[in-house]
């Protein structure tokens, strides 16, 4: 058996749509929604994220203004700047880039940022509305974008509980969720931990496993679920007999790594000059030849960027109710 691809992009693109149409009708009412991006200095992995972003803010009609600051400024002087972003009522949403260096962010931006404007889910105020399932909170993208998959796939899901178990019918106007058993391999604040109350609030039954985890028990736990999520920063490190035959297997990691050729050579990028950089999961191959479900990698990507616009189409009709 070989597992058949989710395919990302379909639920990116869904997404963006409806974000799209929802952008065309607040700018009816006068509302333009915008997005403020706060970056400091000019690192790689930020200007490549600002760069991704800003394109996807313009597929779902949203529009985008970057902040960009030294990377020498002051603490004092960066929450002066991010106090006059915060207080602008055209951003509807503030994308700060982390990490800060010399720049404590809990203090910068965590007492600075109103949670209305939160469209990374990471103030306090929104975690809690997370754990209790408040619809007003903005949720993490990463986790919000495994759920988005989840229910779009849920017929493929259900399909799996069906293979598993016999006797499981979906009563009418029920939560495809209730019961599922999820396996999430991360125990992280922005995927594993708000990913486990959104699942729970929904009545799945979950389980959590990580490093810590020891071995047997990690692996009894996940080849029991008949959907596991991993997103682990290491290749290789959900492998075969951690699934069950027929499972959903949702790989959420995004590893980078440079490539070489089977000489050990660097792998060069003729226009930069540079050696080339590839984006890898955590499953092993074989996880592939016996899942039933999985998405490839990357994939997921596409997904939490789409979710970032969601959060901030969301944002901005919670700011003009």
């Amino acid at each position: 058996m070989s597992a058949v691809l989710l395919d990302c992009k379909v639920v990116a693109q869904a997404v963006s749509d409806s974000c799209r149409a929802e952008a065309e009708e607040l700018k009816k009412r006068g509302i333009t929604p915008k997005l403020g991006i706060f970056r400091v200095g000019e690192k790689g992995p930020d200007l490549s994220y600002e760069k991704g972003a800003t394109r996807t803010m313009a597929d779902a009609g949203i529009e985008t203004e970057v902040f960009a600051y030294p990377a020498d400024i002051t603490q004092d002087d960066y929450i002066t700047e991010f106090r006059k972003v915060n207080a602008n009522p055209e951003i509807h949403g503030i994308l700060a880039f982390r990490p800060l260096d010399n720049i404590d962010e809990n203090v910068a931006i965590g007492k600075n940022l109103d949670a209305e404007k939160d469209v990374d889910a990471s103030t306090a105020d929104n975690t809690g509305k997370v754990l209790l399932g408040d619809p007003a909170g903005l949720y993490p993208c990463t986790a919000a974008a495994i759920v988005e998959v989840m229910d779009y796939y849920k017929d493929q899901i259900i399909e799996v509980r069906k293979a598993h178990d016999p006797s499981y019918e979906l009563k009418e106007g029920g939560d495809y969720m209730t019961g599922l058993n999820v396996c999430i391999v991360n125990n992280s604040n922005v995927i594993g931990k708000p990913l486990a109350c959104m699942l729970t609030n929904r009545f799945a039954t979950v389980s959590i496993v990580h490093h810590l985890s020891k071995v047997e028990e990690k692996n009894a736990l996940a080849s029991g679920a008949d959907v596991i999520v991993a997103a682990i920063p290491f290749r290789n490190t959900l492998t075969a007999d951690m699934v069950k035959p027929g499972a959903v297997v949702i790989d959420a990691s995004v590893i980078r790594e440079k490539l070489f050729d089977a000489d050990g050579n660097p792998v060069i990028n003729e226009k930069t000059g540079k050696q080339k950089t590839g984006v890898f999961g955590c499953c092993t191959d074989e996880v592939a030849e016996k899942a039933a479900y999985i998405t490839p990698v990357p994939g997921m990507g596409s997904v939490t960027s789409a979710m970032l616009a969601k959060n901030l189409i969301k944002a901005c009709n919670l700011q003009n109710k």
